[in-house]
């Protein structure tokens, strides 16, 4: 919503800006433009025109469906943008405790740590999301040799990761574990 934010803000900007230029130019007596001209210039009485004939319409109830269809979706769109706008965004650090916060990239880095420090793990990648509630959501992909048992591995890892993140007082709010057979010569760590 950041990004939208910007836009329509600059456009915003660039308007009014663009605005005050026209309004300097027709108003100062130097350039031989008069505002009494800006109307016309600008088209408005034909913009006046339409919107009146909109507005006596649905006064009338004689609005079309397509007409119609259009201000619902305008109405839509208005209110989805204004719920995302109201929602608070996804917080950059993870909760700790009331007050205490950590970066996502240690987490992360613990969490890595905790996974390859398991016998059977060739490597890992980890992505770390926060929460408005302390912990975070942790998607680890481990990578073991092909044949290990599955089962055995991912308890072990979730173990170790769940331990070692408790011994730094980092809360784990889900751990979302997807092992991935790979052959020890296509990962950083061949032999364990």
């Amino acid at each position: 919503m950041r990004v939208f934010n910007r836009v329509v803000v600059t456009l915003l900007l660039v308007g009014l800006f663009v605005l005050g230029l026209v309004l300097l130019v027709y108003s100062a007596p130097w350039f031989g433009y008069r505002i009494s001209e800006l109307p016309e210039v600008l088209r408005l009485p034909s913009l006046y025109g339409g919107l009146e004939g909109l507005v006596s319409a649905a006064e009338a109830g004689r609005l079309s469906p397509l007409a119609i269809a259009a201000l619902v979706l305008v109405a839509l769109v208005g209110l989805i943008l204004l719920l995302a706008e109201l929602k608070p965004s996804r917080p950059r650090r993870v909760r700790m405790e009331r007050g205490t916060y950590i970066a996502r990239p240690a987490v992360a880095a613990e969490v890595a740590a905790a996974a390859e420090s398991v016998r059977a793990v060739l490597g890992s990648s980890v992505k770390v999301k926060a929460r408005r509630r302390p912990g975070a959501l942790v998607r680890l992909e481990a990578h073991v040799r092909r044949g290990e048992e599955l089962g055995p591995v991912r308890e072990e890892i979730q173990r170790s990761v769940r331990e070692r993140l408790a011994r730094r007082g980092i809360p784990l709010g889900r751990l979302r574990l997807k092992l991935v057979e790979s052959d020890p010569r296509q990962t950083r760590t061949r032999v364990k």
